[in-house]
């Protein structure tokens, strides 16, 4: 049998195979932030397709780390926790175990949307969103890493099984590990030390509010791919930390939103950003024509090729002592068993393969080797700041 649906154990979270359903903004709650119908729905297709562990798409932690994206969950107060119990259970009864991610979104968002001037640890624009952050004191500090160990501990009331902290991808965490958006001068910024105190303040708050059998986990890039960003180098020894810490997981990811979507590999769809994200519809005409000739030319989107995170998570893996996953381009079933063979990884996390199919890992313990459908045209992504998460393509089957 394929090591890929061996069983496996995190502290109490028991998992019947290595796939994991990558956090995918879902833009499937209501304006409160409440989980809607659509979303069981989703989960329900996941379970029944065979994944082991869907990890949610991102819940802000406070209001004002709310995503521009339609839809974000939130889990900034107790009573969603009612909610949130209903979702466990619903995904619990048909086979699959389910973690919260938690975000703030830090400088990584909009005005409007965040409800207040965007925050971040310095006041460096975000030159996507056109966003200018104000920096935060040390009240807001605490603040946050307060918010994050509340939510941690309404994620554990709700019955879930795990929690995922999220540090990649540009959003506030990064932003505070990232030499590029973190240029303060006292305790928070600097040395790596000093850039990692905020993860060791959130960990060890949420750690005393959950116990020691809760499986805190954690999501990082390996690399900014930013000029001036974070390095793997960089990103290993941070990781080396988080693993001494205690957290027990550490997915590998990369890229931030401001540097050419950079989290992505494939198409990036011009013409739909254009006409669905308010911030660039509401540009003159004149730039909006400059953007669609020359938008391609200027960001230079890197082709698709698979598992390209791997060899950041190779250099993780050797750091640390805790479980790695590994996300990113991961289409090839042939490779993800190499992967796992190897011990280059120890989970594989899918985002897209499963918008194409929610029923691939299945396909794959029926024995099929074929390749996701996924064509990585990122239309599903273009599209989430005003609707719900979809293929686009026709690959959906």
């Amino acid at each position: 049998m394929s090591r890929i649906f061996e069983e496996t154990v995190i502290k109490t979270l028991r998992l019947k195979n290595r796939l994991v359903r990558s956090a995918t903004h879902e833009g499937m709650s209501d304006e409160r932030g409440f989980p809607e119908g659509k979303l069981f729905s989703l989960y329900e297709e996941l379970a029944a397709g065979g994944i082991g562990l869907i990890i949610t798409g991102e819940a802000y932690v406070c209001r004002d780390g709310n995503s521009f994206f339609k839809g974000m969950l939130g889990i900034d107060r107790d009573e969603f926790i009612p909610a949130y119990r209903k979702l466990a259970s619903f995904v619990h009864e048909r086979g699959a175990k389910i973690a919260m991610q938690l975000v703030h979104c830090g400088r990584q968002t909009t005005s409007e949307a965040a409800g207040a001037q965007p925050i971040a640890p310095s006041a460096i624009k975000e030159k996507t969103l056109f966003t200018r952050p104000r920096a935060m004191t040390e009240d807001d500090i605490e603040r946050i890493i307060e918010a994050f160990a509340q939510a941690a501990r309404r994620v554990k009331e709700s019955g879930f099984d795990a929690v995922q902290i999220h540090a990649a991808h540009g959003y506030l965490i990064n932003e505070f590990l990232c030499p590029h958006t973190n240029r303060r001068k006292d305790r928070w910024g600097g040395s790596i030390e000093n850039r990692m105190r905020i993860v060791s303040g959130i960990y060890s708050r949420c750690r005393r509010l959950v116990g020691d059998d809760f499986p805190i986990l954690i999501k990082i890039n390996g690399y900014d791919k930013k000029r001036g960003g974070l390095e793997l180098k960089e990103s290993v020894v941070m990781a080396g930390m988080m693993s001494g810490m205690g957290f027990d997981g550490i997915e590998v990811s990369c890229g931030i939103f401001e540097d050419n979507m950079s989290t992505l590999r494939g198409d990036v769809p011009v013409e739909a950003v254009l006409d669905d994200w308010d911030i660039y519809r509401k540009k003159n005409f004149a730039y909006r024509a400059y953007m669609r000739y020359f938008y391609r030319r200027i960001i230079n989107p890197e082709p698709f090729s698979q598992a390209y995170n791997l060899e950041a998570a190779r250099a993780v893996k050797k750091a640390v002592n805790v479980p790695v996953f590994l996300v990113g381009g991961m289409v090839d079933p042939a490779l993800m068993e190499r992967i796992i063979g190897k011990g280059d990884a120890d989970y594989i996390c899918l985002s897209r393969s499963l918008i194409a199919n929610p029923g691939f890992p299945k396909k794959i313990l029926g024995g099929s080797r074929e390749p996701s459908r996924c064509v990585h045209c990122n239309l599903c992504m273009a599209y989430l700041t005003k609707r719900s998460l979809r293929c686009y393509n026709g690959s959906r089957i």
